[in-house]
């Protein structure tokens, strides 16, 4: 490679400053570029003869017949690149440990990369109408709009909030409503409802039709559960969406799927046939899809400073992580890198690691305004080694996503290991922050793993799950679990792998809204073998909460102005005796309400093997009495810890402080998670 070209590279491994001269590349793309050219030239030549490339699927193509013995760079200049279809790489377009390809912006450039199609169709509406409409080509289907870079809102009703269901049995396919709430709904056959059964989830189902006799809403697919379920946490709501009759306030728009028609109401001020109007259709942008089975990867392939946009949503209800998302590695990815990037306005999540993807890098980018998850790592359940492990999800700065889809979390990993997670800024999220996922005993069943036999317990099925040696760090999380209840800025679930998973030194604080259960770190429903340590958490509803989980140590934390209770412990039926936590060596700072919440300890299943040594304090406001069952908290104090300024979120210690004679250890919250700002 020329030097030229090396310096284009470590530019770009900074921050990509402007450059005096023109940088080299071995391809260029460009909006006003040709792909009958050769791709070589940065710009046209006067006598248009040659110059960049006008796609970034041409300089795939271009790419893949060089011999990858050295660096390739491919630089993309600034503009966007609308994809009629996926781009995609297979293991012909990797490139080598000694010569990456990369796919990077021209320095100082954002060039966008966008699934969505211009509305070029005029707009007409009839006198006195604020409704605009225009007849779109047959088949055309889309669920996210957006005006002059805007997204507008798909009407709804009602307009805020939701409407609580009636219960038809345990029916997962049809529910009851209100008087006055629905009519007939002729277009019900493009509508959709907006399920929360329980307060953790969010389902987003088609319409089958609507009984205004019955008042009934039928869906054309099931829930995941009963609509309006009973028990904790059931509050079985619904809304309608995408039907004429929600089409009531300025920013509303409708798609009628049988008619072809949009339907829009602007707001003040635009004008639909002068306005920029794109519909969000392809829901995978970018896919990198090796071939597993075969030894096929793909890898070495990096994109870098790139802007995604406009990805479209996926039709189908499951595993909607992998199938409508804007960038996707699956089957077979690894040493591959998205550095730099941003993820804007998309109908799906942002990037998804999706089976058997490997020491892959998601570094530096900023994901805002996705519509679920911004990153996912997700493999499955089977006989084998594992196949997805080793992959970096850090220096990310991720905020306010989750606007389709609520249930949505900054970064999920499920069955994969030896993942970092590590110096993220996350916040204004609606549910988790950081959620692991491992299997539970009344999940599983012998399709997970067919060598192994009924009946399954937490001990049996531990080894076949993957979800192990990950470790959580570093990050800064705030203001998540901002709609839904039960889940935490740090949450993981079920039974984990054989090896230990960590949190360590995150900064977490303002968690959830009043009266939700939203924890600061969450371990729940039989997960095992978790360390916990150094971590801040401040003005979290709860700040600790151990739902179900065995032999996982809480050690030398910070839980500071929790708002509804400190520490939560609660066994379930499904825990083996003895569980046998331990909760040593924190600091309980300045709670507003309970100090303990504890059920079920007298179970016999042994949920504590230690709890002792801890601080607590509340500000010298009577009496406080700890130990949250006989024998425990013995060596403990009540005495003010003396943190340094707690105010302004220095919980360093003063020399004076008893945290020393307990040995608690000071933290260090300066090199939390910055998101590569």
């Amino acid at each position: 490679m020329t030097r030229a070209g090396a310096s284009v590279l470590a530019a770009l491994a900074g921050c990509s400053a402007c450059f005096a001269e023109t940088p080299g590349a071995d391809f260029h793309v460009a909006p006003k570029g040709n792909d009958r050219w050769s791709g070589r030239l940065a710009a046209p030549k006067a006598d248009r003869s040659d110059g960049p490339f006008a796609t970034l699927a041409r300089a795939r193509d271009a790419v893949r017949g060089l011999k990858k013995d050295r660096p390739v760079t491919v630089l993309v200049r600034a503009g966007t690149y609308r994809l009629a279809g996926t781009l995609a790489f297979r293991p012909a377009d990797s490139g080598t440990q000694a010569g990456p390809v990369t796919y990077a912006a021209w320095p100082g450039e954002r060039p966008v990369v966008s699934g969505g199609r211009v509305v070029t169709e005029r707009f007409s509406n009839k006198p006195g109408s604020e409704v605009w409409s225009v007849r779109l080509p047959k088949g055309t289907w889309f669920q996210d709009l957006y005006v002059n870079g805007v997204r507008q809102r798909r009407a709804r009703m009602p307009n805020e909030g939701f409407w609580k269901a009636r219960r038809i049995g345990d029916s997962r396919t049809s529910f009851g409503y209100g008087a006055g709430q629905l009519r007939g709904l002729p277009d019900a056959a493009s509508g959709f409802a907006v399920l929360r059964p329980y307060q953790w989830c969010e389902f987003h189902l088609p319409l089958a039709g609507v009984d205004e006799a019955k008042r009934t809403v039928a869906l054309a697919k099931p829930c995941g559960y009963p609509v309006v379920p009973t028990g904790y946490g059931a509050p079985g709501l619904f809304r309608i969406e995408n039907v004429a009759l929600a089409l009531d306030e300025p920013g509303e728009w409708c798609l009628d799927r049988q008619a072809g028609l949009l339907h829009y109401i602007p707001r003040k001020g635009i004008d639909p046939n002068a306005a920029e109007v794109v519909a969000a259709k392809l829901p995978v942008l970018v896919s990198l899809t090796g071939e597993y089975a075969k030894g096929r990867f793909v890898e070495h392939v990096r994109f870098r400073g790139l802007t995604f946009r406009h990805s479209g949503r996926c039709e189908k209800t499951e595993w909607g992580l992998y199938a409508g998302v804007a960038v996707r590695l699956s089957r077979g990815v690894r040493q591959c890198a998205i550095e730099a990037c941003r993820f804007a306005d998309t109908g799906g999540g942002g990037v998804a690691l999706w089976k058997e993807c490997m020491d892959n890098r998601i570094v530096g980018n900023e994901f805002v305004g996705t519509g679920e998850t911004a990153v996912a790592i997700l493999d499955y359940l089977t006989d084998g080694p594992p196949a997805s492990r080793g992959n970096r999800i850090a220096d990310n700065h991720i905020h306010h996503c989750g606007v389709v889809k609520a249930g949505a979390k900054a970064v999920s990993v499920s069955m994969s290991e030896g993942n970092h997670i590590a110096g993220n800024h996350i916040h204004h999220m609606p549910y988790n922050g950081i959620s692991l996922s491992g299997m539970t005993t009344q999940h599983w069943g012998r399709r997970n793993a067919p060598s192994l036999k009924p009946p399954f317990t937490a001990a049996k099925i531990k080894p076949f799950v993957r979800t192990r040696g990950n470790v959580v760090e570093r990050n800064h999380i705030h203001h998540v679990m901002q709609e839904l209840g039960d889940g935490g800025a740090i949450y993981f679930w079920g039974v984990a792998g054989e090896g230990p998973n960590r949190i360590r030194n995150n900064l977490i604080h303002d968690v959830g809204r009043p009266g939700e259960l939203a924890v600061g770190l969450y371990l729940d429903d039989q997960m095992e073998d978790v360390e916990v340590r150094d971590n801040v958490v401040i003005r979290a509803n709860w700040g600790l909460h151990l739902h179900g989980c065995s032999r996982c140590l809480i050690e030398n934390n910070v839980f500071a102005h929790s708002r509804d209770t400190d520490v939560s412990i609660q066994p379930e039926k499904y825990n083996t005796a003895p569980m046998l936590n331990v909760i040593r060596r924190n600091v309980f700072y300045m709670g507003a309400k309970r100090l303990y919440r504890s059920h079920n300890l007298a179970r016999g299943n042994r949920p504590l093997k230690e709890m002792n040594r801890n601080l607590y304090w509340r500000g010298g406001r009577g009496p406080l009495k700890i130990g949250i069952a006989p024998g425990f908290d013995a060596d403990s104090l009540v005495a003010d810890p003396l943190f340094v300024a707690p105010e302004s979120g220095d919980f360093r210690y003063r020399p004076s402080s008893p945290a020393g004679r307990l040995g608690i250890k000071p933290i260090d919250t300066s090199r939390r998670g910055t998101g590569g700002r």
